[in-house]
């Protein structure tokens, strides 16, 4: 009995997690990436986004330094980036390229994390994207712009400007202001992490059950 109550829980949890991987109804998946378009009118300050999940499986969690005319690709889920600022003669380019290279992925995430909270890094707005679009939209690649405005000792302040479009051929088809904050009709975040519920939940349930029959067994 107890192994058929685990069975039924076990499948539930996995078309659970199958299901929040399927494409929302009337959405379909683009590619999302952004660019800090005027870094080089700042040459005293290197720029780094963390953390930057391209995985769309296990998140591998990795730190970025960014350049003009350069955009960085996101997969839009398990980690929202933060762009900071940290002055050159601040930043150790050495220790930085050799957490990113740390091959246990929780070490590498710690060590990270630690060294750019600890550091001068100063720290500006969250690159919150999305992956999915409606399912009638044109586009296929959404490509956000953002600019510094200053820099400060411990401030930093950064502007989203536009939001290009583009086919699946990369042509733009069209280019929104983004001072205004519409993003025309991609997934808000918190539809977008909606579908992370649908894991969490049943997997807390499954634990619990599990729980309450070992602790049954052990009593027998």
């Amino acid at each position: 009995m107890n192994n058929s109550i685990l069975t039924i829980l076990l499948l539930f949890v996995l078309g659970s997690a199958f299901k929040a991987d399927l494409l929302p109804e009337g959405k379909k998946k683009i590619s999302y990436s952004f660019e800090v378009t005027n870094i080089d009118s700042f040459p005293g300050y290197t720029f780094v986004a963390y953390p930057i999940n391209n995985s769309n499986g296990v998140p591998m969690l990795y730190a970025a330094v960014l350049n003009s005319n350069k955009s960085v690709g996101l997969s839009c889920r398990f980690g929202v980036p933060v762009i900071y600022a940290i002055k050159n003669e601040d930043f150790d380019g050495i220790k930085f390229d050799s957490l990113n290279q740390i091959d246990d992925d929780n070490v590498r995430n710690v060590q990270l994390r630690n060294y750019i909270e600890n550091g001068k890094f100063i720290p500006s707005l969250k690159v919150v994207c999305s992956s999915f679009a409606d399912r009638d939209a044109k586009y296929y690649y959404v490509q956000e712009l953002f600019s510094v405005e200053s820099i400060e000792a411990d401030t930093m302040i950064i502007k989203s400007t536009k939001t290009l479009y583009k086919d699946t051929q990369k042509n733009i088809i069209d280019a929104k202001d983004s001072k205004s904050g519409v993003k025309d009709d991609i997934v808000s975040p918190t539809e977008k992490y909606s579908s992370y519920i649908l894991i969490v939940i049943p997997v807390l349930a499954l634990i619990a059950i599990v729980s309450i029959v070992l602790i049954r067994k052990m009593k027998k």
